[in-house]
């Protein structure tokens, strides 16, 4: 009897404190795949940019020890695909971001879709970096934000917006359907795509109130890592050059604050190459 697919899945949608894989993913995973929740232990809130790059080192980690561990595939639980080119070349097994597998859905279902998200206008160069990062501007109809600046400092508190929208509250789940019907009735948008994993519990809710198709990421992009797998197929080395052994050694002793050894800086293998051709 075959073995299942262990497939890793980095990031709840939620937060740290939601132990286990996320339900939604464990409800459509199909037999024969196993999915299993791969912590970072580098966990940062992406709030800046700088802040996102510490949260992709967490996620390569992360990744580089799911593939040491023996999963056949890695899963990035999250709409900003945090670390997604840099785990794409240390990786042989397939890589897929919730992000991109979300909006690559979207444009087989419609011409121009919108993302639609709990976040505020703050956090949107998340966006704007995967909506280019993909190819995808020509596509994407905008980004439609639900969540104010000021909502957001409320995180963690007993007025806190994401949690009423994960409890399915009617005022807020009625705030995004509002945001969408405005992306399509007045922005050309034909399909909505959901602009975090963390809206997966309220996803339908959204879907039943509207008119076009709505993509909802964790579960789109974790099935889209079952198809990668279930072909035997994984990202082109061509595109994605693998990293060296000793690189890959870096990032897990980076993470674990382990002493790095000395090494001299490289030389750059282009100027190298270019200094021999003269």
């Amino acid at each position: 009897m075959s073995k299942n697919k262990r497939l890793a899945i980095i990031g709840t949608g939620f937060s740290n404190k939601d132990p286990g894989v996320p339900a939604p993913i464990a409800k459509v995973a199909a037999a024969g795949f196993a999915p299993e929740l791969v912590e970072t232990r580098l966990s940062v809130f992406p709030g800046t940019p700088y802040e996102r790059g510490l949260c992709a080192l967490g996620y390569v980690e992360a990744g580089i020890r799911a593939q040491d561990e023996g999963h056949d595939g890695v899963f990035i639980n999250t709409f900003g695909d945090y670390g997604i080119d840099e785990l794409k070349s240390a990786l042989r097994i397939p890589v897929v971001g919730a992000g991109e597998a979300a909006m690559a859905l979207a444009t087989t279902l419609g011409r121009r879709f919108a993302i639609v998200t709990i976040w505020p206008t703050q956090l949107n160069f998340i966006f704007d970096e995967r909506i280019r990062g993909c190819g995808m501007t020509a596509k994407c109809a905008g980004v439609f934000n639900v969540m104010s600046g000021e909502e957001m400092t409320r995180r963690g508190t007993a007025d806190d917006p994401v949690a009423q929208m994960r409890e399915g509250q009617a005022a807020m789940i009625a705030r995004i359907v509002d945001a969408a019907t405005l992306a399509v009735r007045e922005h050309g948008a034909d399909t909505v795509v959901l602009g975090c994993t963390c809206m997966a519990p309220i996803g339908h809710l959204v879907a039943a109130r509207l008119t076009v198709p709505v993509v909802e990421p964790m579960t789109a992009g974790y099935k889209v890592l079952e198809t990668q797998v279930a072909l035997s197929l994984s990202q082109s080395m061509a595109a994605y050059p693998p990293a060296t052994a000793d690189k890959l050694a870096l990032a897990r002793n980076l993470v674990a604050g382990a002493a790095l050894p000395a090494v001299q800086a490289e030389d750059c293998e282009v100027c190298e190459v270019a200094a021999a051709a003269e």
